[in-house]
């Protein structure tokens, strides 16, 4: 059977890639940073968070969408130093954990968990999605905003990161989330087809950091 990869490049598989590969990532060659400190630890939580919204582009059903827009914001306490790297991993897991509940009780309903009004389910169904890729953005905007003018007051519970590879990936975030909130109300624009871009522009993410650290070891 022929399979159209061009159908899964989108900006939700994108993440989802992100997601699994930075576990991957912190799971295997960059295990001994975690080992040496245990404050890199939110780089298990925070790919999973990336993972449950990937997963829920691909699941149009209200409350696996509405859950993963609610969990994409754990990025908040997570990079604002509120809690552990282990609260935070806990935190996402569970998460996890309900969505795939979610997603297994919804699998054989004929009727959504979550069924509202015509009106307010067809917002959700546009929205939902666009609100779970702004709380992954949080990301970026606290470690511009936040973290990288005054790392020492979050360094309980997170290290310092002013890395070229770090800076790179928050930075390509911003223009992801742009084309994955754009691919929400148009496909294609001329010649451009918006979902490829915004694929391609994750693989770029995962491509661009990690030659970072290799030229420069950062």
């Amino acid at each position: 059977m022929k399979v159209e990869i061009s159908k899964y490049m989108n900006s939700g598989n994108g993440v989802l890639i992100l997601g699994i590969l930075w576990l991957i990532f912190w799971l295997g060659p960059a295990l001994f940073l975690f080992t040496e400190d245990s404050r890199w630890g939110h780089n298990f939580a925070i790919p999973i968070l990336f993972v449950i919204v990937g997963l829920a582009y691909n699941v149009d059903k209200n409350s696996c969408q509405i859950l993963a827009a609610v969990a994409s914001f754990m990025t908040i306490p997570t990079l604002l130093g509120f809690w552990s790297w282990y609260t935070a991993t806990v935190v996402a897991i569970v998460f996890f954990a309900l969505f795939f509940m979610f997603f297994v009780v919804e699998y054989k309903r004929t009727t959504e968990l979550i069924s509202p009004n015509k009106r307010l389910n067809f917002w959700l169904k546009k929205h939902a999605m666009t609100f779970a890729y702004l709380g992954l953005v949080h990301m970026t905007l606290i470690f511009f905003f936040a973290r990288w003018y005054n790392s020492t007051v979050f360094q309980e519970y997170l290290p310092f990161e002013h890395h070229v590879s770090t800076s790179l990936f928050n930075g390509m975030l911003i223009v992801l989330t742009i084309f994955a909130i754009i691919e929400r109300n148009i496909k294609k624009f001329s010649v451009f087809n918006i979902e490829k871009i915004g694929f391609s522009w994750s693989i770029l993410m995962v491509i661009i950091p990690l030659l970072a650290i290799r030229i420069l070891g950062q």
